[in-house]
């Protein structure tokens, strides 16, 4: 019996020599990308903190990708700078490779152009999609289609988008479809782009008609907010235009036995950011949110062929949990109050200004903290909110020169000083912190459900990420 049972390995070993190594790793058929843009660990923690006290509870509530199965970190650097751009960070999470400040899909010094994970699905037969709440020429969303040696040139981007064959786009439109801002125009996108069989629309149902004989969708926003882009959720109160609807739009046009890619770019995070305007960005942070939820109840569908990335750029702001004024407190519910965005209040501001050309500082303050504005009563406020509200306001009625003007815009930046000032007050009461206006060189989280997760655990680079997504999809990039 032993003996038959030692030629009867001999016999498998030898006929099926390679069985052993004939496994094969499962691959990703569908993939999503979402890129938070300055969405560092604070921006989630604060918009979890946020959603848990409109429930009256301390503590944190879950978002669709908190609970991912996989978790890691990114480093954010730029190939020239420690503290990177949108363009670069772009193109290293899009072609893998750093390169400099403002470069879009091109090296370094700009002689060698950089093609990115979009562009080898696309080359390999994959539907790929390209998603952005802001403009569809805009910085990251540009570096998966788009190689420009300025993220400026927004003109020459929109006719690299012409040029991908891609099947899907969305955002609030374009900056520069004409070519009224280049140097050397090239024509209409819209002309040209009907004439290759591009169909735009600002309606998120697109008939199977349509479907069937546009080689590419555009969606753009039907009232684009500034920049060409995407109203802000906080200000978003007649169920316009989200990522979740963009995303459950992408899916529509891209879906097929071709299998896709869709890169999902929450680019007013960053915007949000920016303006250190953490109710805006907790509103953000929910409509990406949204929008990945739309992608998990796909991967339900398709569990064994579906890969979720979710993922930022950079941080922006140095946002914080925690200031100086409120020291271990916080009532980070106060953000409820906030009915617009910094962006909107400066508007509502200038409006003001402009129906009571002399107004009283009691007057403007009692306009601003009202219920349709910041539904915080006047009486709450400190002395040294009152002193911070009136430099503020005296600033902006005293300003008779470009001397002081350029003193206002160092401390305030573009915005209305009374508009940002009423905006800090509200950041400090939550216990909401800013060290920055700009960029930071924090590391990112990176978040992974789906076939190939655990190749995103742990400490990474950003170009290490499309590196790993195109393994998990089986296709090469040169």
């Amino acid at each position: 019996m032993k003996k038959v049972s030692l030629l009867l390995g001999f016999i498998l070993f030898f006929v099926f020599p390679g069985c052993q190594n004939d496994y094969q790793e499962p691959k990703a058929k569908y993939v999503f990308y979402f890129i938070g843009d300055g969405m560092g660990v604070q921006q989630v923690n604060a918009t979890q903190a946020y959603l848990a006290s409109l429930e009256g509870a301390k503590g944190n509530s879950d978002l669709s990708f908190t609970n991912f199965p996989v978790i890691g970190l990114s480093t954010t650097y730029a190939y020239n700078r420690y503290i990177t751009g949108s363009a670069a960070a772009g193109t290293a999470l899009a072609t893998g490779t750093k390169t400099s400040i403002n470069t879009i899909g091109l090296n370094h010094n700009h002689t060698d152009t950089l093609f990115s994970i979009a562009h080898y699905a696309n080359k390999n037969g994959f539907n790929v999609g390209v998603a952005t709440s802001v403009s569809i020429d805009h910085a990251t969303p540009a570096a998966f289609y788009a190689h420009q040696v300025s993220r400026s040139m927004y003109h020459e981007i929109a006719h690299d988008m012409l040029k991908s064959n891609y099947r899907f786009f969305a955002g609030g439109g374009f900056i520069d479809a004409s070519g009224q801002y280049s140097k050397n125009p090239l024509g209409d996108i819209y002309k040209i782009g009907k004439s290759r069989g591009y169909h735009f629309t600002s309606r998120f149902e697109v008939s199977d008609s349509i479907l069937n004989a546009a080689s590419t969708i555009v969606f753009q926003s039907d009232s684009p907010a500034d920049g060409a882009s995407i109203s802000y959720q906080i200000d978003n109160h007649d169920d316009g235009a989200k990522l979740s609807k963009i995303a459950s739009l992408g899916i529509n046009a891209l879906h097929s036995n071709k299998g896709f890619f869709f890169m999902v770019e929450g680019g007013k995070i960053d915007w949000a950011c920016h303006d250190n305007d953490a109710a805006a960005v907790v509103h953000e942070v929910i409509d990406f949110s949204n929008a990945i939820e739309v992608a998990v109840e796909f991967y339900k569908k398709y569990p064994n062929e579906t890969l979720i990335i979710v993922t930022a750029d950079h941080e922006t702001g140095g946002m914080s949990l925690g200031n100086r004024k409120m020291r271990y407190d916080s009532d980070i519910a106060i953000l409820a109050k906030q009915k617009l965005s910094l962006e909107m209040l400066d508007i509502k501001v200038q409006e003001f200004f402009e129906i009571n050309p002399k107004p009283k500082f009691n007057q403007l303050k009692e306009f601003i903290f009202s219920d349709a504005i910041i539904a915080i009563n006047v009486d709450e406020l400190s002395d040294e909110h009152n002193r911070i509200l009136k430099r503020a306001f005296e600033q902006t009625v005293n300003a008779s020169n470009s001397s002081d003007k350029n003193i206002i815009k160092r401390e305030y930046g573009k915005h209305e000083p009374v508009a940002v000032a009423a905006i800090a007050i509200v950041n400090e009461m939550a216990g909401i912190g800013w060290s920055s206006f700009s960029h930071t060189g924090s590391q990112v989280p990176v978040y992974a459900l789906g076939v190939g997760q655990e190749k995103f655990s742990g400490q990474m680079d950003n170009t290490d990420i499309p590196k790993r997504i195109a393994s998990v999809m089986g296709i090469t990039v040169e």
